[in-house]
């Protein structure tokens, strides 16, 4: 069977996994009728015509992780567990993702060890197209049709799809990753690892509005509104000294780099609040914290040479050919203290997703929801579709507070936010 070596953040998930928590995010579509699971069954198969890379187990060497394909069957399955449960290295030797279905829905959970979001948003949506060929009789994708999100059947897999584009592209002057200790939220776990899924539904030009009305962009905006939230809880603990706000942005390096691949190539910016600029007015945080990211994603060499800083970690001759079973433990240690530390929550937004115009007819709607991070208790994500915009908040403490002040202050800027949660 054909092996694939792990991207450079692959072997950092496939290190840091443990028995009772999983590096996993969810991709979900919501369909205006019933799904017929036999269809999706045929189309789930059908996948490995176009992704051949995907169909593949986490195997673990003496020394890393890699993946390993194989031809045993995917089985989709009722989504009547649960949203994120536990998918640990037993489930992961056999598959590195699922796909499961309700009443009008149709979900992919996939392993981070395999791909990022912008990867399993081409894994669904081609998915679905495939799914709509057969219910539907929709003409199948031309080999020669470029979209961003859905890849054609017609096509060969690129040789370039499955590449480890951190490192090839990797700077030569790595960044010192190392930043202050950020303020952590916390709060009471919920029991036996459950989690706790809302979601914010709100109209998509209303919010691009109300970002441009304070000259940024959503993602900054949703930030800045963040980091109040995050500042006024920080305040009521009446802590003697306040630690700085940071918000992680997981960055799509493809965009800046012109990479074509499937596995991870996303890059974490944390944008910073610090203790003396927490009363600043929105606007004014709106401008710094615009330009810290601004300021990431206009400097190619920047990136290149922040993507060679998680290279330069692993190549790392004592770390390369150290044990698993030691290795493993360092990276940990060392992803706790470079970047669970460094952050107060994740903020990851995919932006717009344009679905080709004979799709639009039958998804109502798309959800990206994030697990949480391994220290950290709170996540949030964001896609459109169809002109509303949904902001989704995972935790795994009891403590509503942050998703409730960061809805409610969207409301007080003027936009309606529809709340409902996923079981």
């Amino acid at each position: 069977m054909k092996k694939y070596e792990l991207d450079t953040v692959g072997q950092i998930y496939g290190a840091i996994a443990t028995k009772t928590w999983s590096p996993m995010f969810r991709m979900q579509a919501t369909l205006y009728e019933v799904v017929s699971p036999e269809l999706l069954q045929q189309a789930a198969e059908d996948l490995r015509i176009r992704f051949p890379y995907i169909f593949v187990a986490l195997k673990k060497g003496t020394c890393s992780y890699y993946l390993e394909e194989n031809d045993e069957p995917l089985k989709i399955t009722p989504d009547n567990e649960g949203v994120l449960t536990y998918y640990g290295k037993e489930e992961a030797s056999h598959h590195c993702f699922r796909i499961l279905y309700g009443e009008k829905h149709i979900a992919l959970e996939v392993l981070h060890s395999l791909t990022d979001g912008h990867g399993a948003s081409v894994i669904l949506l081609t998915l679905l197209h495939r799914y709509l060929e057969l219910k539907h009789g929709l003409p199948g994708i031309p080999a020669n049709f470029q979209h961003n999100l859905v890849y054609s059947f017609n096509g060969k897999p690129l040789e370039e799809e499955t590449e480890n584009a951190f490192a090839k592209n990797a700077g030569n002057n790595p960044v010192d990753l190392k930043e202050p200790k950020a303020y952590k939220l916390h709060g009471t776990r919920l029991p036996n690892g459950q989690k706790d899924f809302t979601i914010g539904i709100t109209d998509t030009d209303a919010l691009i509005a109300k970002a441009h009305s304070y000259g940024t962009t959503v993602t900054t905006f949703l930030s800045a509104i963040m980091a109040e939230v995050i500042n006024d809880l920080q305040t009521k603990e009446q802590k003697q000294k306040k630690e700085p706000i940071a918000i992680g942005i997981p960055v799509n390096v493809r965009e800046i780099l012109a990479s074509k691949t499937m596995r991870n190539y996303s890059a974490q910016k944390s944008i910073t609040l610090l203790p003396e600029q927490s009363n600043l007015s929105l606007q004014q945080k709106c401008n710094l914290m615009g330009k810290q990211l601004k300021d990431f994603l206009q400097d190619k060499d920047l990136v290149r040479n922040m993507t060679a800083a998680y290279v330069a970690s692993l190549e790392n001759p004592l770390v390369k050919y150290m044990p698993c079973v030691i290795k493993d433990r360092l990276v940990s240690y060392l992803y706790t203290r470079e970047a669970d530390d460094v952050i107060s929550i994740v903020i990851s937004n995919l932006g717009d997703t344009d679905l080709p115009e004979e799709m639009r007819p039958f998804i109502d709607r798309l959800y990206f929801i994030l697990g949480t991070e391994k220290n950290i208790p709170n996540t949030c994500s964001v896609i459109s579709m169809n002109g509303k915009a949904f902001i989704n908040f995972t935790r795994n403490i009891q403590e509503t507070s942050i998703e409730d002040e960061f809805f409610n202050r969207l409301q007080k800027h003027g936009l309606k936010v529809e709340v409902e949660h996923l079981k």
